[in-house]
């Protein structure tokens, strides 16, 4: 029972770092579409980006196909319907009908790191749009070569202060806020780069596939080792299929990588593909690390944002209209939700709330927040953390 754990707690026998980890193991478990709380969007259009800013960890930006995206305060209630509902409305919008709204679909929002007074927009109209949150003004905006698809900005940045962009132009552009130029144009894509709606910016490196490899006469394969990790010698990798016997690269997915996600601790970098798959990659070495994770059905026409929890213990990725939970470790399915009549194309799990936030072709952004139910018997919580989430983890309750 969890009154175990907090006895273990007030006596000392369980350290403070292990009991909120399974405190916060306990609530991600228990994830189910709030029946307390609920976003009202003004969005008549699908919600392709969500991001909760990272200062405050209390306003969710969103972005949407009408060209639109809106801002909430997740933690105050804008109403409350039958006495204990809490409708959250927006608290600010630029729409089409704003003088310096995006023309057509927003496809990708993203908050300004250290400071909630700007986001960013990335648009179909070729243009990414730097707004003051306050005035609700542009201060700066970026034309690009071609459609946008993408725009990231680094979180642990504290020497400039730049957008990189992907856009059906095959280069990647780092636009400088501080000068209102363009400082890098990045060159190595052989096409546009539109499956990147999910990329977060880290310090990762080419990724090298692991499993198979094929010489020039005939199939081999080979187990991975230290002389053959990136730095160390050429790899001979397995060719895509729709790439013709002249380029051979590596290859991470048969299509498409239609989402990246890093997990918090920088460690390990996901990858989900038009093949619906979903890769786990050791950022260090490159490697894949060979997880295999559940079969899952996945969009391949538009990007993907994928979630992970902060442990990270869990990522959540779209599969068609509902989410799918799987174990980073094992790749099994935890759980799978449902509440989407369309398709979902974006996730964020706030660490700072214990909830998550779906964004879907149904025009809805639903909460998925931790209940109990009442009367529900748990064995021991810091028992059901370990089997749960790290199965190889040692348990030790005086750590």
């Amino acid at each position: 029972m969890w009154c175990e754990a907090v006895r273990w707690r007030e006596r000392g026998e369980l350290g403070a770092r292990r009991f909120e980890t399974a405190a916060r193991a306990r609530r991600t478990a228990s994830l189910a579409l709030s029946n307390r709380k609920e976003f009202t969007t003004p969005h008549n259009g699908a919600i392709n980006s969500l991001q909760v800013d990272l200062t405050e960890r209390r306003y969710l930006l969103s972005g949407a196909s009408d060209g639109s995206a809106a801002i909430f305060d997740v933690q105050n209630a804008t109403e409350y319907e039958a006495g204990f509902i809490a409708k959250h409305r927006s608290i600010l919008l630029v729409d089409k009908q704003h003088e310096n709204g995006h023309k057509f679909v927003v496809s990708m929002a993203v908050w300004y790191p250290v400071d909630t007074g700007l986001f960013v927009t990335a648009s179909f109209d070729q243009y990414v749009k730097v707004w003051d949150t306050n005035s609700t003004q542009v201060v700066m905006d970026f034309k690009m070569p071609g459609k946008v698809y993408s725009a990231a900005m680094s979180p642990i940045a504290t020497t400039h202060m730049l957008i990189a962009t992907g856009s059906a132009d095959v280069q990647v552009h780092l636009c400088d806020i501080a000068s209102g130029a363009f400082t890098h144009t990045l060159s190595g894509h052989r096409g546009a780069m539109d499956p990147l709606n999910s990329l977060q910016p880290s310090s990762s490196s080419k990724i090298y596939s692991a499993q198979q490899r094929t010489g020039k006469g005939k199939k081999q394969s080979h187990k991975l080792h230290k002389s053959q990790i990136p730095g160390h010698g050429h790899i001979q990798q397995r060719l895509h299929p729709g790439l013709s016997s002249s380029q051979n690269c590596a290859t991470a997915h048969y299509g498409a990588v239609t989402g990246l996600r890093t997990t918090t601790d920088g460690m390990y970098l996901l990858s989900s593909g038009s093949d619906s798959r979903l890769r786990l990659w050791d950022i260090d070495s490159g490697c894949n690390t060979l997880v295999n994770f559940e079969a899952m059905r996945l969009q391949t026409s538009k990007p993907l944002q994928l979630a992970v929890t902060e442990d990270p213990s869990l990522v959540f990725i779209p599969c068609m209209a509902s989410i799918k939970a799987y174990n980073l470790w094992s790749g099994m399915t935890f759980q799978t939700f449902r509440g989407h009549y369309e398709p979902v194309n974006c996730c964020y799990y706030s660490a700072q709330e214990q909830e998550l936030y779906t964004g879907s072709n149904d025009m809805q952004i639903l909460v998925w927040s931790p209940s109990t139910p009442a009367g529900a018997t748990f064995i021991t919580t810091v028992q059901y953390f370990i089997l749960q989430f790290h199965p190889k983890y040692h348990f030790d309750k005086d750590s």
